[in-house]
């Protein structure tokens, strides 16, 4: 299937990822090494820390038939990323997953970000739901899922966890993320 390559917005674009930008480079590199977002952030992403690995990493990303991702530009600057992926064996769901570089938080690029790509994912009418995590301690995280039209689906939990990671913690007392969805028609 062939993605929108660019996204426009008021205040940002999300272009899709194509190429190995040293300038991309850089900007993971800051993201998954941020300590102040690391807990926050997938480990299969932080995993991949140094440039090196990043490179090796967005190639695979490139083309996935299961992932696209976006870059997330403000005027011409990177500002961050946001991606949807599913799974070939279970793609009654997708789950979407951003984070946004330090200087330019809290100027409404990741609500904008999230809200366009979810747009776009709705009209690919693919998914029955749109799924996503966040850190049971990241209130901002919470709110914005919230504010986009996401709600909590501790029934989902269990199901969708097990068939995107292969293990549910849902019910679990050491559970760190919560799952929240948008059903479609």
């Amino acid at each position: 299937m062939k993605h929108k390559k660019i996204i426009s917005g008021k205040r940002c674009s999300l272009r899709l990822l194509e190429i190995v930008n040293e300038k991309y480079v850089d900007l993971f590199h800051e993201l998954f090494n941020e300590q102040e977002i690391y807990d926050f952030l997938n480990h299969e992403y932080t995993a991949n820390n140094t440039k090196p690995k990043i490179r090796k990493w967005i190639k695979s990303k490139i083309g996935n038939p299961c992932e696209v991702w976006y870059i997330i530009r403000a005027g011409l600057k990177p500002a961050g990323y946001i991606c949807f992926k599913w799974r070939k064996h279970y793609d009654e769901a997708c789950e979407i997953s951003t984070a946004i570089a330090k200087n330019f938080r809290g100027n409404l690029i990741g609500y904008e970000s999230s809200k366009l790509l979810l747009e776009y994912i709705k009209g690919l009418k693919k998914f029955k739901f749109i799924a996503g995590y966040y850190y049971i301690t990241n209130k901002i995280a919470e709110r914005n899922l919230r504010k986009l039209g996401f709600k909590k689906a501790d029934n989902l939990h269990k199901i969708i966890t097990k068939e995107f990671y292969g293990n549910s913690d849902a019910g679990s007392s050491d559970i760190i993320y919560h799952l929240m969805v948008i059903k479609q028609k």
